[in-house]
């Protein structure tokens, strides 16, 4: 199954990439209408923006996993 993004334009749905199907292979189309909109597109832009940057994220994965020592009182 794969999901691709799609603009309708004179009664025709026009794929924003190319789909891995054969020519004249028939699918299912499921319309979510106004899930992906300007105004989302600009939010998730904005919340990136202002999300911190790390040079090595996965250095601080393999630290976040390491057992801790128990907390005593």
């Amino acid at each position: 199954m794969e999901e691709i993004e799609a603009v309708y334009e004179d009664g025709v749905f026009k794929p924003l990439k190319k789909p891995q199907l054969h020519n004249h292979e028939r699918v299912v189309i499921v319309v979510k209408e106004g899930v992906i909109t300007k105004k989302f597109l600009q939010k998730l832009e904005d919340l990136s923006e202002a999300l911190p940057k790390f040079e090595n994220p996965s250095r601080l994965i393999e630290e976040d996993r390491r057992p801790r020592m128990p907390a005593y009182s």
